[in-house]
């Protein structure tokens, strides 16, 4: 027999007012029994939407305030219970990918719970331990095969020579492993090409780290092992920039053949003064003339033979021309010199007044000068070793006093 439609049920609007009345009741009894507390959360959120369309009706408004009353208690279980699981995910994780969805629980929460940015930052690095050791199983497999082939005692004897790691390097570059490549081309001893072959191989780490935007990995790669092979000087330039994009003041980077602190940043440049001063012995002028900065001898050298040797031309092209004023001495009122337009430059007297905490090193023991005039207008002002500004001066032809120069970099353009 066919079975019969049940008719339509007609509510009258009091009676549809009543049903979404006692349909959000059973939504907020519903919510403690759930077993989940994200559901829990779910369900309160739910019923207080619920009861805010009701309005006044019967107790909507005192069921609502319950509900929020009680959401915060779930969302603390909900957060419990995810940083639990991303505990017991990270504890019993075996491969990289394990260690992968222990940082996925844990995101669920960011940084809203405990001590989230240091499990992530410790499963992050326990996954890149994870990935060596899988990559190492995966050498070894090959390296097995290979062996089959050959006499196990010869292999032995053959795998501790320069040669055996030149023809592992080479076949590990064939598969685009090119940091195992790296360290095997450093074994061998010997063969003409093994240089040119390492430089290679960390030349792919670093554009490799730079796909992934590990900049730093990549700017430490080009900085101390590749050099100028192919385009790598433009390569670690826009490093360079990449990770001053994000850079806060009182960061430390590196620029060109040194490091720097941001001073400042502004907009789309920022300010970097030299960590440590020059190691040149620079007199800011010669003996008999006046300290004033835009006829000295320093401003000459920093321009001209400092900025040549410590920035390639993918460097130099980030370097702004600034706009230099030079203010009288701020305590004894002696003229430093009229404006000038610089790439590299001295602090004055009141900037290096205002950077005094940021650019604070320990172990810097050398006093380094500033542009301003001293008290007498053949002295110039420098800060001295423990960063304390001598407005009083110093003779301009010293050779005691080093130079701390300052550049501002824009980060809009491509090197």
């Amino acid at each position: 027999m066919a079975k019969k439609k049940r008719k339509a049920i007609h509510l009258t609007p009091e009676q549809q007012l009543e049903a979404d009345y006692q349909k959000a009741i059973r939504r907020m009894n519903g919510a403690d029994k759930m077993c989940q507390a994200k559901d829990r959360v779910q369900s309160y959120r739910q019923a207080m939407k619920m009861f805010q369309k009701l309005g006044n009706y019967g107790e909507s408004e005192l069921y609502k305030k319950w509900c929020k009353k009680s959401l915060p208690g779930a969302r603390e279980q909900y957060r419990r219970e995810v940083y639990q699981t991303g505990i017991q995910m990270k504890e019993h994780a075996k491969s990289a990918l394990d260690y992968e969805e222990a940082i996925t629980e844990f995101l669920k929460i960011k940084r809203e719970y405990k001590d989230i940015p240091e499990q992530v930052a410790e499963c992050k690095r326990l996954k890149q331990k994870a990935v060596r050791m899988e990559k190492n199983k995966e050498i070894i497999k090959k390296i097995l095969t290979l062996a089959v082939v050959a006499a196990a005692a010869g292999l032995i004897l053959y795998l501790r020579t320069p040669a055996a790691s030149y023809q592992g390097a080479g076949f590990l570059m064939s598969i685009k492993d090119y940091e195992r490549a790296s360290t095997f081309f450093a074994r061998s001893t010997g063969y003409r090409d093994t240089a040119e072959r390492r430089r290679e191989c960390d030349y792919q780490r670093a554009g490799k780290a730079m796909q992934s935007h590990d900049f730093d990995k990549a700017l430490v790669l080009l900085d101390t092992r590749v050099g100028d092979y192919k385009d790598a000087l433009q390569k670690k330039a826009q490093c360079e920039l990449e990770i001053l994009k994000t850079a806060e003041a009182g960061d430390t980077v590196t620029f060109g053949t040194g490091r720097w602190i941001v001073a400042e940043t502004a907009g789309e440049k920022v300010l970097l003064v030299r960590k440590k001063p020059a190691e040149e012995q620079v007199p800011y002028t010669d003996s008999g003339k006046d300290a004033l900065w835009d006829q000295s001898g320093i401003r000459l050298w920093l321009n001209g033979q400092f900025y040549q040797e410590n920035f390639s031309i993918y460097e130099q092209e980030a370097v702004l021309e600034t706009r230099v004023v030079t203010p009288p001495n701020s305590k004894y009122g002696t003229k430093s010199g009229v404006e000038t337009s610089d790439r590299v430059f001295l602090l004055s007297d009141k900037e290096a007044d205002s950077y005094q905490k940021l650019l604070a090193v320990s172990d810097n023991q050398k006093p380094w000068w500033l542009r301003t005039s001293g008290k007498s207008a053949d002295s110039a002002a420098f800060v001295s070793p423990a960063g304390d500004v001598m407005h009083y001066g110093y003779a301009v032809d010293s050779k005691e006093i080093a130079a701390r120069p300052a550049v501002w970099v824009g980060l809009s353009g491509k090197p």
